[in-house]
């Protein structure tokens, strides 16, 4: 997938973020919250509304902390019938802006490769990590659809819905063992 498939995007400059926490709304439109679940494969995205706070943690870190309301419909996964549930969300992102290359040319230093480990202790290894930006303008509006596609149910079920197994499929097949005789 690429960023051209995404169906909302909200560009933004982490490098105006100062020091003070700097707060933004995000409300899709009727036409985008249509792109939006035709996107996600669900029926509807009635209502989407974010609150995001950026802050900046050091010269070139930021955090990104927000709140998502959603109302969306999904089709039952037995009878196909439309399925409507309130989703509620938070999202946590820490963002780093990678130093610009210098433009100027300087003799290059032959330095030796890393030392690759042999074993990898992901025990270890820091899952939250800042995510690295080649430059200081995001999409706010991508750490906002992620949480909300894992938020959704993966099984929507209407009220009552029950999945039957059918008689044919609930009594094993007659069969007959034959033995020969060499």
């Amino acid at each position: 997938m690429t960023d051209d498939d995404v169906p909302f995007t909200a560009s933004f400059d982490l490098g105006t973020v100062r020091d003070r926490t700097v707060e933004v709304s995000l409300e899709p439109g009727r036409a985008e919250r249509v792109e939006i679940a035709h996107w996600l494969g669900i029926e509807a995205i009635e209502a989407l509304t974010a609150k995001i706070r950026l802050s900046r943690v050091s010269a070139d870190e930021y955090a990104y902390d927000g709140r998502f309301e959603a109302d969306v419909v999904q089709a039952c996964v037995i009878t196909l019938e439309p399925v409507p549930s309130h989703i509620s969300g938070e999202v946590h992102r820490k963002f780093k802006v990678l130093p610009r290359p210098s433009t100027r040319r300087r003799k290059a230093a032959v330095e030796p490769a890393p030392a690759i480990p042999a074993v990898i202790d992901l025990s270890v290894a820091e899952d939250d990590g800042p995510e690295l930006l080649d430059h200081p303008v995001t999409d706010l509006a991508a750490p906002l659809l992620e949480e909300l596609t894992l938020s959704l149910d993966p099984y929507p079920k209407a009220p009552g819905a029950a999945f039957e197994v059918p008689l044919s499929l609930s009594r094993p097949p007659k069969t007959r063992l034959r033995c020969w005789k060499s």
